[in-house]
């Protein structure tokens, strides 16, 4: 009898260290994802396909070899977007689909789009995440401020716009930055944003 209330005992232990330690994995996968979290249970409708989901996102990213930004091309980039910037005033919609398209060719030079063409090599897609996925890894809240930006319609107001305008550069920069070995001064940032009408 002695035994069987030790097994009981011990197989109840399994049971919460079991149970504790599916908790801590989940309570780790939300710290890291943050907002992306949420996002992806949603979409899955359930949290143990939206935590596989994540964790194959993560063994993608730790394989991903990112591409450093050379200073030449930095400069290039960050002129561009100055351009973009300066055109907000008389073109909102027009400097937003710009400043879209600047995060996007940045992601992809970045070699964001590298871990989603063929993991495995054996010629299929294997159902890899967007780049934008691998982005929110690294910076999970921009990514979904960004996520945000991009649902906004053609008949947004000149607000919207501009908090749009607003997330796409914050991407851009931060993205921008890791690749890097040296920024430009923040401040000098900041000045033209306010110049230009698209600081918050």
């Amino acid at each position: 009898m002695t035994w069987v209330i030790l097994t009981l005992v011990i197989v109840a232990l399994l049971v919460v260290a079991a149970v504790v330690i599916e908790q801590q994995r989940s309570a780790s996968l939300k710290r890291r994802f943050g907002p992306e979290y949420d996002r992806v249970i949603e979409q899955h409708g359930d949290r143990k396909g939206a935590e596989a989901a994540l964790r194959e996102r993560l063994k993608r990213r730790k394989s991903l070899q990112l591409h450093d930004v050379p200073v030449a091309a930095a400069e290039r980039y960050r002129a561009q977007f100055h351009t973009v910037q300066t055109a907000f005033v008389d073109d909102p919609g027009g400097s937003v689909a710009a400043a879209r398209n600047l995060v996007d060719q940045l992601i992809a030079d970045r070699g964001y789009n590298d871990a989603t063409a063929d993991a495995d090599g054996d010629g299929e897609g294997d159902g890899a995440p967007e780049p934008v996925e691998l982005v929110a890894i690294d910076h999970p809240h921009l990514v979904a401020n960004y996520r945000t930006a991009r649902t906004g319609g053609a008949a947004a107001s000149l607000d919207d716009l501009r908090a749009t305008f607003i997330h796409h550069r914050e991407l851009f920069e931060a993205i921008l930055a890791d690749g890097t070995a040296s920024d430009v001064d923040g401040d000098g940032e900041r000045d033209e944003a306010v110049r230009f009408g698209v600081t918050r």
